[in-house]
């Protein structure tokens, strides 16, 4: 399975662990190829080049990663604490200063492994591209606020900063962008990274639990101050300082262990926290979560089976539905899912009714529209709408959103139509000799198509915006 994209003015395709830089010669100053082979010189923040070759004007730099590393993309909707420690990681192994400032601190660029292990693929030299012209601490800055921000891309950063910025209206976003040395951007990015594993725990990790704890805490609190003042009425003061002292010599043992749990959670470390949790009695489904969060995906699944279906949303939502197809279990929900990553059509319109997940069947009609096989997605959507078996069960607002693509699909289909009856008439027109009152007929219904598919697309648009999708 090859993917590509873009970055700046070179393009990269992806298949499984190797990776190939194209570069067309126009944006280069080579010559010869000699004097790029300075880039197969090895250095600690960058991947090795495997090979380096010029064919048909183009110049490719061809990469083989090791195992485990993942491209920043996919970490984009990662949880603050875990993306402020890849910044931090990065900014110490420091690949601009290794590189010159040539490179690029682009998403795509840039690869981790258990968050402290940092690397970057592409390197430059004087002959290739790369961010000419732009300060190492702006590039730092620009690749801290792309990675941060939930909202905008690093390449929309790279093009429209300020405006975005307004946007995006974050303090931490507005101290980054008001640095003035790579020593300050460090500075901030620690002291963020403190805040955020300090509040790691009671957000996000075992939210359930610290809410109960928290009840618990604020109700004995009362209960101390109550009895705190009883007290003083009858000369028990000094018996209660005592008490009071080792109930919060205890809460605060509490803390500490609860606080080494987060460290070595945000930092990556999930054997040793698995550890932690099981002395500390947590159960398995929470330290399934736990691994979730942390990458090891096939390790939850094996402490909580329950959780795969989080596993497979999880990997969806951060853009990384290839790591399906390399989970080592082999459920039934798994292998329904591998189908449809894997885009199997013979397969997949076989399985649709064995299908009894709600979730599995959505995603399947998602790949059948992303494929543009419009009439097998509906066929998928009906069969989520019309479920007698009561399995499926879905809630009013699942429902709705059934409707919308059911709608968004018959659009398609309409307009694929309209498409192909446009090419018929214009095919028409160059192939026949044709009266004045003729092409006259032809030209009106050239232009009741060509408004057909305007108001149709419109319709389309309008639609994909309610339903989230990207144009």
């Amino acid at each position: 399975m090859k993917k590509i994209t873009m970055m700046d003015n070179i393009t990269l395709y992806v298949n499984k662990n190797e990776y190939k830089i194209e570069i067309d010669q126009k944006f280069t100053h080579v010559s010869n190829i000699d004097e790029i082979e300075d880039l197969e010189e090895s250095k600690p923040g960058f991947f090795d080049v495997e090979t380096i070759s010029r064919k048909n004007n183009k110049i490719y730099l061809v990469y083989e990663l090791p195992t485990g590393y993942r491209s920043l993309e996919y970490a984009k909707n990662y949880l603050p604490v875990i993306k402020l420690q890849v910044m931090k990681s990065l900014l110490d192994k420091d690949p601009l200063f290794e590189s010159n400032g040539m490179t690029y601190l682009d998403l795509n660029n840039v690869f981790f492994k258990d968050f402290k292990d940092v690397k970057v693929l592409y390197r430059a030299n004087e002959y290739l591209p790369y961010h000419k012209g732009m300060s190492e601490l702006e590039q730092y800055k620009l690749f801290v606020l792309g990675f941060y921000s939930n909202k905008h891309s690093y390449k929309r950063f790279l093009v429209n900063k300020d405006n975005l910025l307004k946007k995006e209206n974050c303090e931490f976003m507005f101290s980054v962008n008001a640095t003035t040395s790579t020593t300050d951007l460090k500075s901030l990015i620690q002291n963020e990274l403190e805040k955020e594993q300090s509040k790691f725990y009671q957000k996000v990790q075992f939210q359930e639990t610290s809410k109960k704890k928290g009840k618990k805490r604020k109700i004995y609190l009362s209960l101390i101050s109550f009895f705190l003042l009883a007290l003083l009425f009858v000369g028990g003061m000094k018996q209660m300082e005592k008490s009071v002292a080792l109930d919060f010599r205890e809460e605060l043992k509490i803390a500490e262990t609860e606080n080494e749990l987060v460290l070595a959670i945000s930092s990556g470390d999930t054997e040793k926290a698995t550890d932690m949790m099981k002395k500390n009695g947590r159960s398995d489904k929470e330290i399934a979560k736990m691994l979730l969060k942390g990458g090891k995906y096939d390790q939850a699944i094996e402490y909580d089976q329950s959780i795969e279906k989080d596993v497979v949303e999880h990997l969806y939502k951060t853009n990384q539905q290839e790591e399906i197809l390399e989970l080592d279990t082999d459920s039934t929900f798994l292998s329904y899912e591998k189908a449809v990553v894997e885009f199997n059509t013979d397969t997949l319109m076989d399985q649709v009714s064995l299908i009894e997940d709600k979730g599995t069947l959505k995603r399947l009609a998602l790949a059948f529209i992303n494929h543009e096989d419009f009439e097998s997605a509906k066929n998928v959507l009906e069969r989520l709408k019309n479920d007698g078996t009561e399995i499926l069960s879905l809630t009013d607002e699942e429902m709705q959103e059934v409707n919308q693509y059911l709608n968004k699909v018959e659009l398609e289909i309409q307009l694929t139509d309209l498409n192909s009856q446009l090419a018929s008439l214009q095919e028409d027109e160059l192939s026949l000799d044709a009266s004045d009152e003729e092409q006259q007929k032809r030209d009106l219904d050239t232009k009741d198509l060509q408004d057909q598919i305007a108001d149709t697309q419109k319709q389309l648009i309008k639609l994909d915006e309610k339903l989230g999708i990207d144009g």
